[in-house]
């Protein structure tokens, strides 16, 4: 599980570095390790499947240092100590893709949204390639382009602001609302080498 969390979170929020606590091999004892990467973390997700009392212990330590904590697991809700039974948890039973969806929202509260600044970034290129070619196309709800960026960039990642080039060949096709003809997409790989270069 943990690697298809971790695969997952860096590929929605490409900013964000998941690591485990006991990832790394280091030359000191377990518990200041886990110790030193919760007091770096921004969030912590504790997967409190089986009671494991490490985990609870190194669940108390991030609530002790006022981390953010997302709680996961593969037990029934009803099963979690009574005193964080109260918590909301997140199942990782259910399929995965309803999984991924309520961990990316319970972190986009976090941490916010990758996709609020990648639909502006790539709204502005839309604007900008549609009146570079004066072309009439119709743009999709933000609602809409962050389904389907979610998506890709589960395989593809969220390239940086800086790297307009990359988002405009990974991401501008998904601003056109309904399907997009070749010549569209022609034309918007035409705009793209000019705008950018090879």
């Amino acid at each position: 599980m943990y690697l298809f969390i971790k695969q997952h979170i860096e590929a929605t929020f490409p900013e964000v570095s998941c690591e485990r606590g006991d990832d790394r091999i280091l030359t000191v004892p377990i518990l200041e390790k886990v110790a030193g990467f919760i007091k770096q973390a921004h969030v912590v997700i504790a997967d409190c499947s089986g009671r494991n009392p490490n985990v609870f212990y190194e669940l108390g330590m991030a609530h002790a240092l006022d981390k953010p904590v997302v709680l996961i697991t593969a037990d029934e809700v009803q099963d979690a100590p009574t005193d964080i039974r109260s918590f909301e948890f997140i199942r990782y039973t259910e399929d995965e893709r309803v999984f991924a969806e309520k961990l990316d929202r319970a972190l986009s509260q976090l941490l916010g949204n990758p996709f609020d600044d990648l639909y502006q970034h790539t709204s502005a290129l839309f604007d900008e390639f549609r009146t570079s070619k004066q072309l009439a196309l119709a743009k999709v709800t933000r609602d809409k382009f962050v389904a389907d960026a979610a998506i890709r960039a589960r395989t593809s990642g969220i390239p940086k602001p800086e790297e307009e080039k990359a988002i405009a060949k990974l991401y501008l096709p998904l601003m056109v609302d309904g399907p997009a003809d070749l010549d569209v997409l022609d034309k918007m790989k035409e705009w793209i080498q000019q705008r950018f270069g090879q």
